[in-house]
């Protein structure tokens, strides 16, 4: 299967069951990638996980939107530093 054939399946499941599929591949994003990950980022990536298992307080979930929203700040920020840069 495709990557865009697996983002179309997972568009059309229900919200809830997609929410449950994003935790349940936050919790095993290790095990599917971990042959591409050095020792060093394995262990980095378990320490966040354990991190965030007993402390998630401390961290914020953010929707679409905010994504969105921080990722066209960076963008502006960004292009605002090279274009004062020449």
């Amino acid at each position: 299967m495709s990557v865009e054939q697996l983002e179309a399946t997972l568009l059309k499941l229900p919200a809830a069951e997609r929410a449950a599929f994003a935790d349940w591949f936050d919790a095993h994003r290790h095990e599917l990638v971990a042959d591409d990950l050095s020792e060093a980022q394995k262990t980095e990536l378990l320490h966040r996980r354990r991190e965030y298992d007993e402390h998630p307080e401390r961290f914020v979930r953010m929707n679409k939107k905010s994504l969105d929203q921080m990722f066209n700040r960076i963008r502006k920020n960004v292009a605002a530093r090279l274009s004062s840069a020449r």
